[in-house]
């Protein structure tokens, strides 16, 4: 998949992932617990700003990214509507960030780390736009733990695919081989089984 797919797709998604939303939100706040509340905060692969604006309240600043101009005009939109002065938007892939080294406290890739054809490719790039002892969350749909699998075939037919299926266990193994520190971890019901990988990052020079 590429930005054309996610730009098609940007003016439903808030719809067909609406079930998903309490989930969503809870995930959110769990993660929220975890950041100071002055952190200048990345939410790399924004969508449509579910994870941005949840969590704008509990910061100092959050900078939302997506490669997907159409899910950046959506996730600015969305901020404006709820008054989030602290929240500001720009289009930018997560395997190759407009940001210099070490310029937040803390970033939250959403829901995209199984999408990547190359996942470690956009981790890497978390770290490097992260301070050292910063937090890195990794909250990721766990496809493999999903039995039924009805929403996945729904989006398929549309021309959605995951790169990796993990299971709770095979995320977290994936986790332990990137080089971040897994505080903590927890699962969430959402739109899919949703993990939520806590991590402090390490000194990447």
């Amino acid at each position: 998949m590429d930005a054309r797919f996610w730009n098609r797709f940007a003016f439903a998604y808030d719809f067909a992932t609406r079930s998903g939303d309490a989930g969503l939100c809870e995930a959110a706040g769990f993660i929220a617990t975890f950041l100071a509340k002055d952190a200048r905060a990345l939410d790399a692969a924004c969508g449509t700003g579910a994870f941005a604006c949840t969590i704008a309240p509990q910061v100092g600043e959050v900078v939302a990214s997506d490669y997907a101009i159409k899910m950046v005009e959506r996730t600015q939109a969305k901020a404006a509507r709820l008054g989030l002065s602290n929240v500001s938007c720009c289009e930018g892939d997560i395997t190759t960030l407009p940001f210099g080294a070490a310029s937040f406290d803390a970033a939250i890739a959403g829901n995209v780390i199984h999408l990547l054809e190359d996942p470690m490719a956009g981790v890497s790039e978390l770290r490097r736009v992260v301070k050292p002892g910063g937090i890195i969350a990794l909250p990721t749909y766990v496809n493999a733990e999903d039995q039924e699998r009805r929403f996945l075939r729904l989006i398929e037919t549309l021309g959605f695919s995951a790169k990796n299926e993990w299971t709770r266990e095979s995320y977290l193994e994936f986790v332990g081989t990137t080089g971040l520190e897994l505080l903590e971890s927890h699962m969430f019901v959402a739109k899919q089984p949703l993990c939520v990988a806590i991590c402090k990052n390490g000194d990447v020079s």
